[in-house]
């Protein structure tokens, strides 16, 4: 029998959630216009705030025709299978059919943004006590991840300080929509309280696409010719979308100044990172061969910072598994990314033994166990 993995990426997708969950848990005055399902043109949709957030899947959707393949469309499935992820009994067989004994299931990638600011945290209050209670119906194989609102410092805060209460020790931000505001002493207070309460800091790849981003839909004179793309790089265009949140943790001292703050980058990919963390380096090096500017409070070289406090997550990264020891042993976690399209799911052990082929057996224990064990603390 193959090894018993932990996946440190999984998800629960807006589609997959109860279609009464938020009207069950929304205040009265908050009902009209939060989220819930609606059935357009004979589909079914999240929708909030008049806008549609998403399908819903625990319907229709499976039997629909040229809807996006998932992994569950790997197995042959009688009927509907869009509640398998959110009931308990089917999402560990689909664990176990993977040989993965422990899941850390990260929030919607998808919707979930409210416009008005009071919807927005009652909304992301209702999903965080649901996954709460979801977690509670395996505690010794769920843990959840809690969603945050990355435009609001005082709701972030108040909301990981409630979640911690609730025993939760990990909180969510899609990196689509971390900013450099969030580096500024507004968010002081949310990255001291994550530290003062052994909160783990995560960025999810998923949000918005960053201003001023590479894109295709340009074109150069009326009429004229458009070529595209064969492929693109996935959500958020691959790990691009980290790099300026991941440095911008180091560049503004975030970690620095709170050093027992841990933080993962989910789903980001492995093998881009040391190089990244190599020309931090070498830019904060040629900083000190100058005038050092009155702002430049750093006292650590990045690198020695990002190896005690910056983990990564990736389910197939040949490249990064050759970068092992720049990237830190400790710090690299497999996942599955369960039930996305880019998932390893149910194929994983296969797919880890044709990656790992040549990594020493133990190496390859850390990765796809220890470390998430450590980390963790399971």
């Amino acid at each position: 029998m193959a090894e018993m993995m932990i996946s440190a990426d999984d998800h629960i997708d807006l589609g997959y959630l109860p279609a009464d969950l938020f009207q069950e848990r929304l205040p009265a005055n908050l009902k009209d216009i939060g989220p819930r399902v609606e059935e357009k043109n004979g589909k079914e949709w999240w929708v909030c705030e008049g806008a549609t957030w998403g399908d819903w899947r625990a319907g229709k959707w499976a039997q629909a025709e040229n809807r996006i393949k998932v992994a569950l469309d790997r197995v042959p499935f009688t009927g509907y299978f869009g509640k398998r992820p959110t009931t308990t009994k089917d999402r560990l067989e689909d664990m176990d059919r993977d040989n993965v004994s422990f899941s850390v299931m990260y929030p919607p990638i998808f919707g979930m943004h409210m416009k008005d600011k009071e919807l927005g945290v009652a909304v992301i209050r209702a999903y965080n006590d649901w996954a709460a209670e979801f977690e509670k119906t395996a505690p010794d194989r769920f843990r959840i991840v809690a969603q945050m609102l990355p435009d609001d410092p005082d709701g972030s805060t108040d909301e990981l300080l409630r979640c911690a209460g609730l025993g939760i020790k990990q909180v969510n931000f899609l990196v689509g929509t971390v900013t450099a505001a969030m580096y500024q002493p507004a968010w002081d207070k949310f990255w001291a309280a994550a530290e003062a309460n052994d909160i783990v800091v995560n960025y999810h790849v998923g949000g918005p696409v960053r201003a001023g981003a590479f894109a295709d839909t340009a074109t150069p004179d009326p009429g004229a010719e458009v070529r595209k793309p064969g492929f693109g790089m996935g959500l958020g265009d691959g790990a691009t979308v980290f790099l300026q949140p991941f440095i911008g943790l180091l560049s503004y001292g975030i970690l620095e100044r709170h050093p027992n703050l841990r933080v993962v980058l989910a789903e980001s990919g492995t093998g881009w990172i040391p190089f990244q963390v190599q020309e931090m380096d070498f830019r904060y090096n040629r900083v000190l061969e100058g005038k050092v500017p009155e702002h430049f409070t750093l006292k650590k070289l990045p690198s020695e910072v990002f190896k005690k406090q910056v983990w990564a997550t990736y389910q197939m990264d040949f490249v990064g598994l050759n970068l092992i020891p720049f990237f830190g042993e400790g710090h690299m976690m497999w996942a599955s990314d369960y039930p996305h399209p880019d998932s390893t799911w149910p194929n994983s052990v296969a797919i880890l033994d044709k990656e790992m082929a040549t990594l020493d057996p133990a190496m390859r224990q850390k990765i796809t166990h220890d470390n998430a064990k450590e980390f963790y603390r399971l």
